[in-house]
């Protein structure tokens, strides 16, 4: 929380008040906060929890009795873990941002490769803390989340699984995946109606410590969608691709390499942040000024999108290849553009300073 607040200060204090041109009252937020809460918060993360509690059933299952159809059905379910949270990552509000839940979940960037070094050193010497959900809460981040799980049923000896009993290997993968499910479980509380958080986030109030008015929350939300698409830009394409150099590319470094699900989770980041916009009807705050401009983003969204998704091949094949390379350089630009658009167009059309942006503040 304290992280959170000290990102809203900084943001509120480099956007300034009202734009100038701005000549008719603008729509209230408390229901575009409302329809954020309802149609993406609570769903996100819903389908995050579905998601790893499929994966506990899967690895589960392997454990108990291994085979090459199991390790199969184990590999998918994590895909689909991965897929799920892409799609409400780069929300950094509420509870996902107390106990440091969102780096339990994904550690990364990880760029000295500290989740996979403690992982292995995990492995042989038969650690028996990371075999218990409870015992692996408590250690490190990089070793809790999804980069861990990904290496355990991807990572070099992982076919063992299939084939024999690995038995502390797969039970750490369970106790990985249970923990996802109580970390899922806490964040959907975290959201619930009962919850503190619910409030703070959908009434801006004089004494709310996220946001005192209407245009500091406006300013947030955008912020969180100009945020996203920096990180899918900056540390997602950006962790494999030099745009400058062909012979600097990084394939090893992408997120999620394994697995193959380093496009797909891009993709599915960006259909998340597509869905925020829309889901939330933020939209309303600017049609008086642009009436056409909500029509525009959603399009360049759909550019985006649609050149994620014909990238379908592991990093490296896609930068070996000058046309799919000369793609992902594509994808980084066609994210560079929503971002002009939220951060320059919107912003002004919506009554806030030109040019304000979460960078690298979350």
């Amino acid at each position: 929380m304290k992280r959170l607040l000290l990102s809203v200060v900084m943001l509120m204090a480099g956007s300034g008040a009202a734009g100038a041109d701005v000549t008719s009252p603008r729509p209230p937020i408390e229901p575009v906060l409302e329809r954020m809460l309802v149609t993406y918060i609570r769903p996100g993360y819903a389908g995050f929890n579905l998601s790893v509690s499929g994966l506990s059933t899967a690895t589960r299952a392997l454990c108990e009795t291994p085979s090459g159809d199991r390790l199969g059905a184990a590999r998918a379910a994590f895909r689909a873990a991965a897929d799920s949270w892409a799609r409400i990552e780069w929300l950094r509000l509420g509870p996902v941002m107390s106990h440091n839940r969102l780096e339990r979940v994904l550690f990364f960037p990880d760029r000295k490769g500290t989740g996979r070094k403690q992982v292995q050193s995990a492995i042989a010497q038969k650690d028996a803390s990371v075999t218990d959900a409870g015992s692996l809460a408590g250690q490190s981040v990089a070793m809790q989340g999804l980069g861990a799980i990904e290496f355990l049923l991807f990572g070099s000896g992982s076919d063992a699984l299939a084939h024999s009993k690995a038995s502390h290997r797969c039970a750490f993968a369970h106790a990985a995946a249970d923990n996802l499910v109580n970390l899922s479980n806490e964040i959907i509380t975290g959201w619930g109606p009962d919850s503190t958080a619910v409030p703070v986030f959908l009434k801006p109030g004089a004494d709310n410590p996220l946001y005192r008015t209407d245009t500091e929350a406006l300013n947030v939300l955008l912020g969180q969608m100009i945020h996203g698409l920096e990180a899918i830009r900056d540390t997602r394409i950006g962790a494999f691709l030099d745009t400058e150099n062909p012979d600097h590319d990084r394939p090893k470094s992408a997120l999620f390499w394994r697995s193959e699900m380093t496009l797909p989770t891009i993709r599915a980041g960006l259909s998340g942040l597509e869905a925020l916009f829309n889901a939330s009807g933020i939209e309303v705050v600017a049609e008086d000024q642009a009436p056409k401009l909500a029509a525009m983003i959603r399009f360049e969204f759909s550019q985006a999108i649609r050149t994620a998704d014909s990238l379908d091949a592991p990093v490296a094949e896609l930068l070996a290849d000058p046309q799919t390379r000369e793609k992902l350089a594509y994808l980084a630009y066609a994210i560079k553009i929503i971002i002009a658009r939220l951060d320059q167009e919107f912003a002004q059309a919506g009554g806030l300073a030109v040019g304000f942006s979460f960078g690298d503040g979350d």
